[in-house]
């Protein structure tokens, strides 16, 4: 029940501001499934609008609790 719910917070399309780090802005590409011992994670691949200083690909991955939605998709 807990994944459904982080889910539907963020879908696929949502314009999105990273909290804190770098402040990037991007919008959800995907939602990335993925499990840490034995549970599903909150991770979800985001197209910024700026590199990260350690990523040199302008998609990657960002975890739900980092981001913050500033526009919803419809």
């Amino acid at each position: 029940m807990q994944h459904t719910l982080w889910k539907m917070k963020m879908k696929i399309g949502d314009l999105v501001r990273e909290i804190g780090l770098q402040e990037r802005t991007g919008v959800i590409v995907e939602h990335v499934r993925s499990t840490w011992y034995g549970r599903e994670t909150k991770l979800l691949k985001v197209l910024w609008s700026e590199l990260s200083p350690t990523s040199p690909t302008l998609i990657g991955a960002a975890w739900c609790n980092q981001l913050e939605v500033i526009n919803e998709s419809r």
